[in-house]
């Protein structure tokens, strides 16, 4: 008797555990998400005016551009090799840039 409600008290235990990780994991997601989200506005606030999008004045898009260093390197990466499906495919996988 005391076996089986041992075992029950560790299975509920183990159901806990797992619905916590769940949740957790779901959370995590949830919140990477919003930052994709968040960094997407972001990049539209700055570059916006750049391209004739007004959201803010040019001076202080360009004052605030220092935060987007490595985006602007990936972007003049991508821009230098075009359309070039086999450097992408290549890239994705870990290949050379």
């Amino acid at each position: 008797m005391l076996k089986a409600i041992s075992r029950i008290v560790n299975e509920v235990k183990s159901f806990v555990r797992g619905v916590r990780e769940a949740m957790i994991e779901e959370s995590v997601s949830a919140l990477e998400a919003e930052y994709i989200e968040l960094e997407s506005v972001f990049l539209l606030m700055l570059l916006g005016p750049l391209v004739g999008i007004k959201t803010v004045t040019p001076l202080l898009s360009l004052e605030l551009l220092e935060p987007l260093v490595p985006e602007i390197r990936i972007l003049e990466s991508k821009a230098v090799r075009g359309e070039d499906v086999i450097g992408e495919l290549m890239s994705a996988l870990g290949g050379a840039p």
